[in-house]
């Protein structure tokens, strides 16, 4: 099975920090899994995300009406979710045996893309328009550059300086948010803003990925504390709230609705992982 891969203008600005409160967490587990994983959330509170069986390799999901709907692209052994739109067009990525494709489901018609030259694409985000956002790699599993597809045009997204970036969301005023390695391999978070890169960095930690945003210019993502136990958070405006699912060792926010729901993957202290949606 094949490997997963879970500045121009930096932010001066004060920063507060609070635990999250007044929010209930709901555990998301497909029938007879034996991980789950939540990836993304649209405005209809549809999620998408994958899980593993007893059979192994992954499966993707549609959360949609409390049901669970099974996506697969055809003939391959993993296909994951990633990404969903208010028009249920729903973007992943799949292997096949060798490779890493990215595909997206829109009408109930799965097709299948890749970044030019690149031996492995993956999708990430989609927003209401359409637009696809995520990265690609050449020549193996290395250090991946970000792209955003619009109407099959790509554009390559990729931080200054960075020896990696990782675009994983999109909103409706084209905003990208996603993660970057700096020449020293640190971790950190990004917001791409007409044009300029914007860096996030969860205060003292030891590094920072953003995964989602929605069109308040929230940003969720998750972070590593100095126990490196990794945690989730939620950015709006200037403020961090720490995220952590109740009894977990691990939590770690992958995406954000226009209502403020999150969803995301939380491990439980026999390092099982799991999928939660956080209403407020």
């Amino acid at each position: 099975m094949r490997r997963y891969i879970h500045l121009l203008s930096v932010v001066l600005i004060p920063l507060t920090i609070q635990l999250a409160s007044a929010a209930t967490y709901y555990q998301l587990k497909v029938p007879g899994s034996i991980m789950t994983s939540a990836q993304g959330i649209n405005v209809r509170s549809q999620v998408v995300g994958y899980y593993s069986a007893q059979t192994g390799g992954f499966q993707g999901f549609l959360l949609s009406h409390g049901r669970y709907r099974i996506i697969n692209y055809p003939g391959a052994p993993n296909t994951l979710l990633s990404g969903i739109n208010k028009h249920e067009e729903i973007v992943g990525y799949y292997d096949d045996g060798l490779f890493i494709h990215g595909f997206i489901r829109s009408h109930g018609k799965l097709t299948a893309f890749d970044y030019p030259g690149a031996s492995n694409t993956y999708a990430s985000g989609i927003d209401d328009e359409g637009r696809i956002v995520g990265f690609y790699q050449v020549g193996g599993f290395g250090g991946g550059h970000g792209y955003e597809l619009v109407d099959g045009n790509f554009t390559a997204i990729d931080v200054p300086g960075a020896s990696a970036t990782y675009a994983s969301g999109i909103n409706a005023a084209g905003d990208i948010c996603g993660s970057f390695l700096d020449s020293s391999g640190q971790l950190h978070g990004f917001v791409l803003h007409n044009g300029t890169f914007q860096t996030i960095d969860y205060p003292n930690s030891l590094g920072t990925n953003a995964n989602g945003l929605n069109d308040n210019n929230a940003v969720v993502g998750g972070y590593v504390p100095s126990n490196l136990h990794n945690q989730g958070f939620l950015l709006s405006g200037t403020k961090f709230t720490s995220l952590s699912y109740p009894g977990s060792t691990i939590t770690v926010a992958s995406g954000i609705n226009n209502h403020g729901t999150i969803v995301g993957i939380w491990t439980d202290s026999a390092g099982n992982q799991w999928g939660f949606v956080l209403i407020k």
